[in-house]
């Protein structure tokens, strides 16, 4: 019995494919990969299958992909951040629509959200409070300005009050970056 002895002639590093004009063992007759030869309509065919796979091992084990996703944003944290905003800066308006279109079919999460912020506020709020106060400066805040809470109601580290003395006013902008974080010149010794 004969074998068969397949040469390949050395190809440039630089090149991804080549065409051989033979058919693969499916018969397509199409670029191969330099790498290892394989058919490119072979290899699009098995993404698709593995894609299929991989989605319904998802679905299956949510609570496990989750985990693992949770694990690997935690230690490449700063690879992630950065490649939010990279993201951000090269595709504002399809992030936008992409956020839009998320909000549109999860309508409860801003109800969710504003439940747990006001019972956020409620826990934190002592009985010695001057709620009058405390109402009119969230009155008074001025246009394009918010009220924060210089020590967060639900920090990391600390959890403050929701008192008139913890207020204060920043912009949209500088709130969004201070988020559930104490600010340094807060610290107390």
């Amino acid at each position: 019995m004969e074998t068969e002895i397949k040469t390949y002639k050395r190809l440039s590093l630089n090149e991804r494919f080549y065409f051989s004009g033979k058919p693969c063992k499916y018969g397509h007759i199409a670029n191969r990969y330099t790498c290892n030869g394989e058919c490119v309509v072979c290899r699009k065919e098995k993404n698709v299958l593995l894609k299929d796979k991989q989605d319904a091992w998802a679905i299956k084990n949510k609570e496990q992909k989750n985990a693992k996703s949770r694990f690997f944003y935690k230690e490449n944290i700063d690879k992630q951040r950065e490649r939010s905003r990279l993201k951000w800066k090269l595709n504002k308006e399809k992030v936008k629509q992409t956020n839009k279109a998320w909000a549109n079919k999860n309508p409860g999460i801003w109800t969710f959200y504003g439940a747990k912020r006001r019972a956020s506020i409620r826990k934190r709020t002592p009985k010695w409070a001057d709620i009058k106060k405390i109402k009119e400066i969230y009155k008074n805040c001025p246009d394009g300005m918010v009220v924060d809470h210089i020590i967060p109601l639900r920090g990391k580290e600390v959890s403050g009050f929701h008192v008139e003395n913890n207020l204060q006013y920043l912009t949209p902008e500088e709130n969004a970056k201070k988020f559930n974080k104490l600010e340094k010149q807060y610290v107390y010794a």
